[in-house]
């Protein structure tokens, strides 16, 4: 089921963008989602930037080695290519191999565990206008403590010159919509 949210589709698509990586071999890709004060960004990196506690947290040091897409703007430039507005997400994974070759490379190899997390995933985002978010500003504790992944329902606030200003359910929906968080790189090297 795609969203009414144009927001919700494009932040979607992009995690597809992802999982049609691994499809490509790429599949020690991971990613981040998280809120920005003014918009939900996902970064997206190979796994060894990512924490050992909960593996959809970016290590602090890590910034510099990971892609950020953000829905600031319309959303719809991803990564700021502009020639990017029509593409479905194998055409973005596409280009994110070609443009971001520095990312894409260090994402190459088998990681069958998370590739079919994030496969999971993607079926119970689509189920609604969710997104998933592992940092929010003023959140209580750290994305460390997490025990599971908080996904946020996502409603249209108001349109505004043709842009959507969305809304972040967040206290009350994000303590009923849970989903495990990905499996860490330590406990699948150990198999």
């Amino acid at each position: 089921m795609k969203s009414e949210i144009s927001t919700v589709r494009r932040a979607q698509r992009v995690i597809r963008m992802v999982s049609e990586l691994h499809r490509m071999g790429y599949q020690n890709l991971r990613i981040m989602p998280y809120l920005h004060p003014n918009a939900w960004r996902l970064a997206i990196g190979p796994k060894e930037c990512f924490s050992s506690r909960n593996g959809a947290h970016l290590k602090n040091d890590e910034w510099g080695n990971v892609s950020i897409y953000t829905a600031a703007g319309d959303g719809n430039d991803y990564f700021d290519w502009t020639d990017a507005k029509a593409d479905d997400a194998r055409a973005l994974a596409e280009k994110f191999i070609r443009r971001l070759p520095e990312v894409a490379t260090r994402g190459l190899g088998r990681d069958w565990a998370y590739a079919g997390w994030l496969s999971e995933l993607l079926g119970f985002l689509e189920g609604g206008d969710y997104l998933p978010v592992i940092y929010w500003e003023y959140m209580e504790g750290t994305p460390d403590e997490l025990r599971f992944l908080p996904i946020w329902s996502v409603s249209i606030d108001t349109v505004t010159f043709g842009f959507e200003t969305v809304g972040f359910n967040t206290a009350s929906q994000a303590a009923k919509l849970e989903f495990p968080l990905p499996p860490v790189m330590d406990l699948i090297e150990e198999r």
